[in-house]
This record gives structure tokens, C-alpha cells and sequence, in this order.
């Protein structure tokens, strides 16, 4: 396993890690939970030792692929604002635009279950999924044919333009 990369529990499966090896991994928190079950990320040491995400939402962009099973999606909405610059406060929700799911992800709820179960470890991985935002929000469209986004090493963000359009689409205020 390579630093800084992201990986399934099938992907570790095939190759070779048995199944208590892997939960051991998980547990020992060498392989950092996403907000997706069965993906893992592998941080760097000083991620692992500093229980933190240097980049989450580049980490959420290489785990979305496992989780959606197709990678034609695109952060719009206030995601893309705060990339692009448009609004400079970060609001704490990721909007993705899909083909697979539609949906949320409640990850500040996810994080304070944690927290109350009191332990250390719980601790560090409400700490932990706190990086990626309070809410992960899914737009499933018909197609991404005609959308227009811009490719960054952080992912796909729609435009201006469509930002405004996924707005109406969407009905996100």
C-alpha cells in the first residue's frame, strides 16, 4: 500500500490481506476511514502520526469513483464557489453531480456519534471525517453531456454558468 493514495476492501482483499488484517489496519487506524463504507485512505506518516487529512477533498475525489462505481461526476454548487473563488467562506457541504445517487450524507451527525462513544480512537475518527465537511450532498442528473466543468488535480468544478443552472435544477439555495 502506497501513502496517499485510495483504497477499497476489495482492493485490499485482492491482494492478499486477509479480512482481520485489514479490520486490524482500520482499527490501528494505519488506513484512514472516508465517509464511505468498505473505502479506506492511506495517509502519509505525518497524516497518520497528526490524525489529519492534508487534502480531503482530494481524497473524497479518488474515493468517489469506488463509491459511485462511474466517475462522470462534478462538485457544483457552493463547493465549486468556494474553488473557484466566488464565495470565500467555507459553508461545509460538498454537492457532487452524478449519474449513480442521489442523496445525503450526514457526516456531522456520523462525527458527534462517534464523540460520544467516549473512546480515543473514536475520537480521532470524528476528527478525522470532520475533514471532509458536515454534509455530502448528491445530485443525480440525467446526463453530464452538455455540463460544463473545469478538470483541477482536485477534481471536476462546474462553471459559473452551470453553477447557476445546477442551482434551478437542483433547487439549492
Amino acid at each position: 500500500m502506497l501513502p496517499r493514495q485510495v483504497t477499497s476492501f476489495a482492493q485490499l482483499a485482492n491482494e492478499g490481506l486477509r479480512k482481520e488484517k485489514i479490520l486490524s489496519l482500520s482499527h490501528a487506524l494505519r488506513l484512514f476511514p472516508t465517509p464511505f463504507k468498505g473505502i479506506y485512505y492511506v495517509p502519509s506518516e505525518e497524516e497518520r502520526k497528526g490524525r489529519f487529512i492534508e487534502r480531503p477533498l482530494r481524497v473524497l475525489c479518488a474515493a468517489l469513483p469506488f463509491f459511485l462505481g462511474t466517475n462522470k461526476f462534478y462538485f457544483s454548487c457552493r463547493t465549486a464557489e468556494e474553488h473557484l473563488g466566488i464565495a470565500w467562506q467555507p459553508y461545509g457541504q460538498v454537492h457532487i453531480v452524478n449519474l449513480a445517487k442521489s442523496g445525503r450524507i450526514q457526516l456531522a451527525k456520523r462525527a458527534a456519534s462517534k464523540l460520544s462513544s467516549g473512546t480515543h480512537r473514536a475520537r480521532n475518527i470524528s476528527r478525522i471525517l470532520s475533514y471532509y465537511g458536515n454534509e455530502i450532498i448528491f445530485h443525480k442528473a440525467s446526463s453530464l453531456e452538455k455540463a460544463k466543468f473545469k478538470d483541477t488535480p482536485y477534481g471536476r468544478f462546474a462553471l459559473r454558468s452551470q453553477i447557476k443552472a445546477d442551482r434551478k435544477r437542483f433547487r439549492e439555495k
